[in-house]
C-alpha cells in the first residue's frame, strides 16, 4: 500500500498541499538553518586546530634537545 502512494506521488496522481508557515515559525526556520550552518563551520574550525596543535606538537618533540 505504502508503495502504491509513494509512485502516486511521484507520478503526480496525489498532490500535497503546500502548508502555510506563520512568519514566526518561518524566522525560526531561518535562525535554525543559520546556527546549523555557523555550528558545522565551528566544527571544521576546531578540527583544523587539533590538526595545527598536534602538528606544531610533533616538530616541538622532533627538534626538543632532550630527545637526541
Amino acid at each position: 500500500m505504502l508503495s502504491l502512494w509513494r509512485k502516486q506521488v511521484r507520478e503526480g496522481v496525489i498532490v500535497a498541499r503546500a502548508s502555510k508557515l506563520d512568519v514566526e515559525t518561518t524566522a525560526e526556520l531561518r535562525r535554525l538553518r543559520e546556527l546549523e550552518r555557523r555550528y558545522k563551520v565551528l566544527k571544521e574550525e576546531h578540527e583544523l586546530l587539533k590538526k595545527a596543535i598536534r602538528f606544531a606538537s610533533d616538530r616541538k618533540r622532533k627538534s626538543s634537545p632532550s630527545s637526541k
